[in-house]
């Protein structure tokens, strides 16, 4: 076969590939399964696009979005994906949790099953104190993570804390108090107000897309929020990295900042 037939023969297979076959619901299932995560979200869309009237429609759009955003980070492709899903269904109904995982994207505090978080102090990095934070347990209703103090290789205290959703804010709760730690969407200039040890607490997103730098490793895109008590001369700073969560805490003041502890190390088990 000549070099021109062979060429005509593929250009046809293609066309026949490209537009003899609409997209089928299941071949993003199987592209999924598979674990062929950004082919399945394309496949998703794409049957949604030319099937718009499939009673299977919104839940592709819904299966690409969390595709995008849980799995891929891709949180730019995840949010128009919903925004249609808003407005071309809406009597599609999504579980709570299942449409907050998606809108909050990126997650700056991920708090799910086997997550571990080691700090220590910035100027010793860890040699005179250190924390360690894991998750002990994992609900529907929200995180239990414990925490370990030490001085040294010496044990100091022990805590707990549990950390929940409500709506898009992420709580903190420690001895029947509830401190509103984050509420998305973060923006700069963003701030609200709760309450915590110190008591009446202010907060404001001081910047977004930050690069940190840790002993853990260097971070892009994270956001620096103060966290002050009313009235109070200085206040903290808490750095928070996409998909990893705190990163480095320092206290300033005014025409000053000094870090105080940082991230070490941060494990994820699979």
């Amino acid at each position: 076969m000549s070099n021109n037939g062979a060429a005509v023969i593929f250009f046809g297979l293609t066309l026949l590939a490209a537009g003899g076959c609409s997209p089928r619901y299941g071949d993003a299932v199987a592209l999924e399964k598979q674990g062929r995560l950004l082919n399945a979200a394309r496949a998703y869309d794409a049957f949604a696009r030319t099937r718009p009237k499939d009673p299977a429609a919104p839940r592709a759009l819904l299966a690409a979005a969390g595709i995008y955003s849980m799995k891929l980070g891709l949180c730019a492709e995840s949010k128009p994906l919903l925004e249609r899903l808003a407005r071309e269904y809406p009597s599609f109904k999504m579980p709570e949790d299942i449409f907050r995982r998606i809108f909050v994207c990126p997650d700056y505090f991920p708090a799910g099953p086997e997550l571990k978080w080691v700090y220590g102090d910035s100027q010793t990095l860890g040699q005179n104190a250190r924390q360690i934070a894991e998750v002990a347990d994992h609900t529907a209703g929200g995180a239990v993570i414990k925490n370990a103090f030490y001085a040294g290789d010496a044990l100091v205290s022990r805590q707990r804390k549990t950390y929940r959703f409500a709506g898009t804010k992420f709580i903190e709760s420690q001895g029947g108090r509830d401190t509103l730690i984050l509420n998305y969407p973060l923006e700069a200039g963003k701030t609200w107000a709760s309450s915590g040890s110190e008591g009446r607490l202010e907060f404001r997103v001081e910047k977004t897309g930050l690069r940190v730098k840790v002993k853990a490793g260097e971070f892009t895109d994270c956001v620096k929020i103060r966290r002050r008590a009313a009235g109070g001369p200085s206040w903290i700073y808490e750095y928070y990295a996409p998909w990893t969560g705190k990163i480095l805490t320092a206290v300033a003041g005014p025409g000053f900042e000094n870090r105080v502890t940082e991230l070490l190390k941060y494990e994820e088990k699979k």
